[in-house]
């Protein structure tokens, strides 16, 4: 077939001819006119189509009313996600199980991120599971006391927790939780006013029943 813009836009019509002699005749320009006043209808039709669904398409975008979900997978992607939380502009919440920050692998890298977040001054409040595990890691912990505030909470006043084997974080508008057990080790971070508010408030309820965390007084010299 003719494979130019006269063929495509209606200008030339093939009359006759086979192999390579083949005899075209040539059209008025006006349509040419006509060509481009049908493509012009198709696109306003297509345009007030878009318009008709637009509130709708808008409505799915809205990223303010449906949670944003991010994670990354491993310890490193963990970290990754974790180390978000150092841009904080709010006091941090947290729910502890100790036992899964406490291996070699993290153990580190967790006395690292402790320090940065003091040094950047950002607030936490710790509920800490009361496990035998918690209360051993506390004896030797020397971390900040300027910036955290711990409290202990037993595992059964928060059903389920003690099997995600990691920590919650709860800040600005944000949930972001570490779950540190094999073979499912991932971070994942959410954004979510809702959600936010309905663990902040869940938050708040725990810590009036939690326990303050009394830590040995160092003998004076």
């Amino acid at each position: 077939g003719l494979n130019s813009p006269f063929g495509w836009y209606g200008l030339v019509d093939r009359v006759s001819g086979k192999g390579t002699k083949i005899i075209y005749s040539a059209q008025h320009p006006n349509r040419l006119v006509q060509h481009i006043k049908n493509k012009k209808n198709q696109w306003e039709r297509n345009l007030k189509e878009v318009e008709q669904h637009l509130p709708e398409l808008v409505s799915l975008y809205k990223i303010a009313d449906k949670p944003m979900v991010k994670y990354q997978e491993g310890l490193n992607g963990i970290k990754n996600i974790y180390s978000e939380t150092l841009e904080s502009k709010t006091e941090i919440l947290s729910i502890l199980d100790i036992e899964g920050w406490n291996v070699s692998k993290l153990r580190q890298w967790g006395k690292d991120y402790n320090k940065e977040r003091s040094k950047k001054k950002i607030k936490e409040r710790i509920l800490m599971l009361d496990t035998k595990q918690g209360r051993e890691w506390m004896k030797y912990y020397k971390g900040s006391f300027k910036y955290t505030n711990y409290r202990w909470i037993k595992p059964e006043q928060l059903p389920g927790i003690a099997d995600m084997g990691g920590e919650i974080n709860i800040y600005e508008n944000k949930v972001v939780m570490a779950l540190l057990k094999k073979p499912n080790r991932m971070g994942i971070m959410i954004e979510s006013t809702a959600l936010n508010n309905i663990l902040r408030s869940l938050f708040e309820l725990a810590w009036q029943v939690a326990k303050p965390v009394n830590f040995p007084k160092k003998k004076s010299k």
